[in-house]
């Protein structure tokens, strides 16, 4: 039974990183790994445990079932603060080092060039994943409905994700909550879910 859903915590990565890898290991794989997936995950466990930037815990929620994690999900948004773009590009200069720290922010872009970043009055989601054994349990609806209801308290109107194309489950289960297509390239599909605000917000 799903008891909450709360921040993310450090101590939380030796469930959160592999659950971040999970969310996206094509691209995680080349573009942190530059191929070796297991360098891709060494790297989420480091910038993990910086707190905070893209990948750190500061910046995720997780769902907790019987004091367990059992999912995860992060959010971007025009509210985030101005260091995050700056934390997420020093850990990888810190893991990396200089050199192939370019390497992996030129392959970085590559992929940002293709999937559709949130407008102003959206909030995008992403780092979805829940648990094998939670899976078609409501983790992952639940941790959906969370970010709809930060959405809706930050004045969004809108929730949006993106997805690989070839991902078929995933597409499904995101129709199935109410989200549809809005921008499609070769790689990943932009979903979105309209945020109607509270009666009380007018």
């Amino acid at each position: 039974m799903l008891s909450e859903i709360r921040s993310a915590r450090l101590d939380d990565g030796g469930v959160t990183v592999p659950l971040l890898f999970d969310a996206g290991k094509r691209l995680l794989t080349e573009v942190f790994g530059l191929g070796d997936p297991q360098v891709a995950q060494d790297y989420l466990a480091f910038a993990w445990q910086q707190g905070g930037g893209q990948y750190g815990s500061d910046n995720h929620w997780v769902a907790e079932t019987n004091g367990e994690v059992t999912g995860l999900i992060s959010c971007w948004h025009s509210h985030l603060p101005e260091n995050f773009d700056r934390v997420t590009l020093q850990s990888i200069v810190d893991f990396y080092g200089i050199d192939t720290a370019l390497d992996v922010v030129l392959k970085s872009q590559l992929y940002m060039a293709v999937i559709e970043p949130p407008m102003f009055l959206e909030m995008g989601v992403g780092h979805i994943a829940v648990i094998d054994s939670a899976r078609r349990s409501g983790v992952g609806a639940a941790l959906l409905k969370y970010m709809e209801e930060k959405a809706r308290s930050l004045k969004k109107n809108a929730v949006v994700l993106n997805c690989e194309v070839d991902n078929h489950g995933a597409l499904r289960f995101y129709q199935k909550m109410g989200y549809a297509e809005h921008r499609v390239n070769d790689k990943f599909i932009q979903m979105i879910r309209a945020i109607p605000l509270n009666r009380s917000s007018f």
